[in-house]
């Protein structure tokens, strides 16, 4: 019995407990809040929700904003961590029940509201896309890469997840200046026309934003201060009055009753003065926190540090759990991939995204992108062994234009079975063609025995491709070796943009972040005067790490490439290159 108490007593204070980030993001609640935070230190749990109840509750009938990169990732992710942070357990007055209960405090996607809900101040735009807070305040979800969705509308505050994956100048050139404009009443609320952002710290060097990091210049340290000194003594003056109201319930004793009716008075009084100040304070401040996963050590315990540290490379470890920035780039192999040039992010069809509410099941396959051609070939670059990786590909434009549109890998035990299956789940049934043109490796420095494990592994693939029912040639076979120094030659073409012979590439940054991340990671190196592509990473990251971080996934991309383009300018790929560029860059 005694560890059934101390059990009931550890799990109350785990759902209240609060870290120090969290306890000082919610003390000073200011109008701009932003939380660079490493993994798992609460940033949605503690912050975004907490904010999103204290927003709805300020604003009665208002409209603010949940903002992300893709409406993709608002469907698939944000949302249903919101929706599970709602449903956390919470004890009120003794008795344990979800700190937002559906149907009751809010519901979702629902364009008829329950008749206790007090209507939105303005019509909802977008119904199926928004979340109701029973007095009126809604939330309506936008994605930054159609920003705008919010033209016409205006918002009083806006939730911006994972920051570092949205373009920032889209954000405050679009976004920010929708967050305007309403009654008297409303804006003396402390979070009228602020937002408040979340992130992960953003890694420069795999191409993520950091365009937050400026924002920490905007804090005044001596009214952060101020405003937890007022906070605290407000705070206190609502724990008081709440208590003895509380207690009022529970007595009949007379002298208490008037003592407790004394302390309440004395509480309103002092809130009548403090909270006006307060709301004044926070209306003015911008708070900027930046946490590793320390400040959660309590709750997570060492074991989690020691798996980290087991499973994540240094770089990713420091910037991932310890939050440091990191800016270097390294030398690399793609010397001519620029980002702004190479990707495109216009990748789903909207229209048919927007049909769908957030109470249905969303499973985005190849009919809801908006650069697919469900009539056109297939051309796949496979990159077989333990890590398995493969990337999809579209000719446009007559040929003018080659667009990679996907990426797939898994990791042993999982093998051809296992990527044949995503790419069937994904482009199966909105394919019409069934073609697949399959591009194997065929890069230098492979023993005998290795290259015919590649043949092998690549005619399983093409095996299985064909159980589902496609179509499948398959390249290479039987052909020369290509070197690391042909490659990077063709490389350094294509994305330099320069020739006629050549495509113009574009890939797909929502559809093929790991391969966005990973090539400015895939190092160049030179051996005894030889090109090579330096797949040490390969080795020291762990495989389930490998997809982002590590030469594999770029190496499916340079076969895809190198097996349908070599061939056009075989004679520039003859000899070998005597004027390599310096590429190392730093930022």
């Amino acid at each position: 019995m005694e560890n059934e108490e101390l059990d009931k007593v550890a799990a109350e204070i785990e759902r209240s407990y609060m870290n120090r980030m969290q306890l000082l993001a919610n003390i000073v609640d200011p109008n701009t809040l932003i939380v660079e935070g490493a993994r798992a230190v609460g940033k949605t749990t503690e912050v975004t929700t907490n904010r999103m109840i204290r927003v709805g509750d300020s604003m009665p009938g208002e409209c603010s904003f949940v903002v992300h990169k893709t409406y993709v990732a608002l469907l698939t992710n944000v949302w249903p961590n919101i929706q599970a942070s709602f449903a956390k357990q919470v004890t009120v007055n003794g008795h344990v029940r979800p700190m937002l209960q559906e149907g009751i405090d809010y519901v979702a996607g629902e364009s008829k509201l329950p008749t206790h809900f007090r209507l939105p101040r303005r019509p909802i735009s977008y119904p199926k896309h928004a979340i109701v807070f029973r007095n009126g305040h809604h939330f309506q979800l936008v994605s930054s890469d159609q920003p705008e969705s919010v033209a016409g509308q205006s918002g009083v505050h806006a939730f911006v997840e994972e920051m570092k994956h949205n373009d920032g100048e889209k954000l405050k050139t679009r976004l920010f200046p929708s967050l305007r404009g309403s009654s008297a009443e409303i804006r003396r609320s402390p979070y009228y026309q602020g937002w408040t952002g979340v992130s992960d710290t953003a890694r420069v060097d795999l191409n993520e934003d950091d365009w937050f990091e400026s924002y920490e210049d905007n804090v005044n340290r001596q009214l952060i201060n101020e405003i937890i000194t007022v906070a605290l003594h407000v705070n206190e003056a609502l724990f008081t009055k709440h208590d003895s109201i509380f207690k009022q319930k529970h007595t009949t004793n007379p002298v208490t009753l008037e003592k407790l009716r004394l302390d309440i008075e004395k509480a309103e009084r002092r809130l009548a003065i403090w909270q006006p100040r307060l709301a004044d304070m926070r209306r003015n401040a911008t708070l900027y926190i930046r946490a590793s996963s320390f400040a959660n050590k309590d709750i997570l315990g060492p074991k989690f540090f020691k798996t980290q540290m087991e499973t994540l490379d240094v770089d990713e470890f420091l910037t991932a759990i310890c939050a440091v920035r990191r800016k270097a780039v390294v030398n690399k192999f793609f010397v001519n991939f620029d980002k702004s040039k190479h990707c495109f992010s216009d990748s789903y069809i909207y229209n048919s995204i927007l049909k769908l509410d957030l109470k249905e099941h969303f499973i985005l396959t190849a009919r809801y992108l908006k650069h697919f051609n469900k009539r056109d070939t297939l051309y796949l670059g496979y990159d077989p062994g333990h890590f398995s990786s493969i990337v999809v590909g579209q000719e446009k434009n007559y040929g003018r234009q080659f667009r990679i549109i996907k990426e797939f890998y898994c990791c042993y035990p999982d093998e051809q079975p296992e990527l044949a299956r995503q790419i069937w789940e994904f482009f199966g049934s909105d394919s019409l063609s069934k073609h697949i043109v399959l591009y194997p490796d065929r890069a230098g420095n492979k023993t005998r025995e290795e290259l015919e494990q590649v043949g092998t592994d690549a005619r399983a693939m093409r095996k299985e491709l064909e159980s589902y029912g496609f179509t499948v040639d398959l390249m290479n076979e039987g052909q020369g070796t290509i070197y690391h120094w042909q490659q990077f030659k063709l490389m350094a073409m294509i994305m330099s943009g320069r020739s006629n012979v050549l495509p113009e590439l574009l890939i797909d940054e929502n559809e093929c972040p790991n391969l966005v991340s990973a090539i400015p990671l895939s190092p160049l190196k030179k051996t005894n005067g030889k090109i090579e592509l330096d797949k040490t990473s390969e080795k020291k990251v762990p495989l389930k790490r490998q997809a982002g971080l590590t030469t594999q996934i770029p190496s499916s991309l340079i076969y895809l490439l190198y097996g349908k383009y070599g061939d056009s300018i075989k004679s520039e790929l003859s000899n070998y290159p005597d004027n390599l560029l310096d590429n190392v860059v730093t930022s």
